[in-house]
């Protein structure tokens, strides 16, 4: 189903589109609502579509004719270009907050989604409540402090003590 938000998405693409190609046709309701239907089972943000549009028409050597599965292509690869320029302890932290989150019972694509876009500075796809952004927060703060001294998770000073008894 195609919601008001799928539309203004499509808007603002199309509008993006056009500001990028002053030959590109005007879109209709018609055409809105095609696009809309597109970006609405992509599953992808507005910020996705739109840095999609950017990279679609930096890209292009020889003009670019858009279509929306072409835009949704591009939106992906900018999507995971970015991830990608993450720097490495950025990119540690954004997987140790998808294992916590998973650890809380949050479901895996929704845990890794939540946690690459927090690491990409994007709005997430839903909120934690606040019990669960304490909780979060807390276990983020001792896995920090477990990996700047490893010792600490060692009880008695060695994980092998005992073990060969």
């Amino acid at each position: 189903m195609i919601t008001d938000r799928d539309i203004a998405t499509a808007t603002k693409v199309l509008a993006k589109c056009s500001a990028n190609d002053p030959w590109f046709p005007n879109g209709g309701e018609a055409t809105i609502m095609a696009w809309a239907e597109c970006f609405a089972e992509s599953g992808l943000s507005e910020e996705d579509l739109l840095a999609g549009v950017a990279r679609a028409y930096r890209m292009a050597e020889d003009g670019f004719r858009p279509l929306p599965a072409a835009i949704v292509k591009h939106a992906r690869a900018a999507y995971f270009e970015q991830l990608q320029s993450l720097p490495e302890e950025r990119r540690q932290v954004m997987e140790e907050a998808n294992h916590i989150l998973q650890d809380m019972g949050i479901a895996p694509p929704d845990a890794h989604r939540f946690a690459r876009r927090v690491a990409l500075g994007r709005s997430t796809p839903f909120r934690l409540t606040d019990e669960q952004d304490v909780e979060f927060r807390q276990r983020l703060a001792q896995r920090q402090a477990l990996q700047a001294d490893p010792r600490k998770a060692i009880v008695g000073g060695s994980w092998f003590k005992g073990a060969a008894k």
